[in-house]
């Protein structure tokens, strides 16, 4: 009988809670028979998606936090899985008309999706509400099985946008990721990974960036105040819309950056 490193074990077996986690996305309840698509990466393929997230982190806090703990579970040779789940939510095939889309009818929103296709801030669309609905419900029946296993997960935007920009999930609209593992205690939730990488002034200007709505006061008179501080009413500073043409040349070198990281890895997959 062999002596098994439990620790190593565990990591070793993250694979088979994804793959369980696939299987829960398939069974869970649909309302649209919407068709779920999925991918797992292990390993080195999920490098590529922390580097990205890592270069658009300079400017959003929470994905510099998803990249951290990701690469430094790669560095120390228990790297993360990612389930990729994904749909296609531009075409809607229900007749309901419903009108949750903002559209009279199911036609009317079928048109105006074949001729107007944008991005978000993470996907694309327009996306059919129903078919957004069973997406979540794909990705939640997941996370709960590998739940309950007693293997930490979380479903995150941030690595399922990275994996649709790298050509994942082929003609999906939307995605998100169960990131899985490391083994370990509370990896995703309490972040010790993060532990001295900002102080709490740093993480309180996050805070503030990422969701000013938090920091509003009641604005009535229409000059939305600023709780700056805890005694903000005695010198009080008000929200002001405006450009910023710093943030926004930083934006574009990010774009540019991700940009080669996307076009090196179509590289390497053609020549495999």
């Amino acid at each position: 009988m062999a002596v098994l490193d439990g620790i190593k074990a565990a990591n070793e077996n993250l694979l088979v809670a994804a793959k369980i986690g696939a299987a829960a996305a398939l069974n869970a309840p649909k309302l649209a028979n919407t068709q779920i698509k999925m991918e797992i990466l292990t390993d080195e393929e999920v490098a590529p998606l922390i580097e990205i997230l890592g270069i658009i982190g300079e400017t959003n806090a929470f994905v510099s936090g998803d990249a951290l703990v990701g690469k430094r579970a790669l560095e120390a040779g228990t790297p993360i899985i990612e389930l990729l789940i994904g749909v296609d939510g531009t075409t809607s095939d229900l007749a309901w008309n419903c009108g949750a889309c903002g559209f009279n009818t199911c036609a009317e929103f079928n048109r105006y999706s074949r001729e107007n296709r944008g991005a978000g801030a993470f996907f694309t669309g327009p996306n059919c509400c129903w078919k957004n609905f069973d997406f979540g419900m794909a990705q939640s029946w997941a996370a709960a099985a590998i739940a309950e296993m007693g293997v930490e997960c979380r479903c995150q935007a941030s690595y399922g946008f990275a994996g649709l920009v790298l050509g994942y999930l082929e003609g999906c609209t939307i995605a998100t990721a169960v990131s899985i593992g490391p083994a370990g205690e509370s990896i995703w939730y309490d972040r010790r990974d993060l532990t001295g990488s900002f102080t709490m002034k740093e993480h309180e200007q996050f805070m503030m960036n990422t969701l000013p709505q938090l920091y509003v006061a009641f604005c009535g008179g229409g000059f939305p105040l600023l709780k700056h501080r805890p005694d903000w009413a005695a010198e009080p500073l008000f929200w002001k819309a405006k450009e910023d043409p710093e943030f926004m040349a930083k934006q574009e070198d990010i774009r540019a950056r991700v940009t080669k990281v996307i076009e090196r890895e179509k590289a390497k997959k053609l020549k495999k």
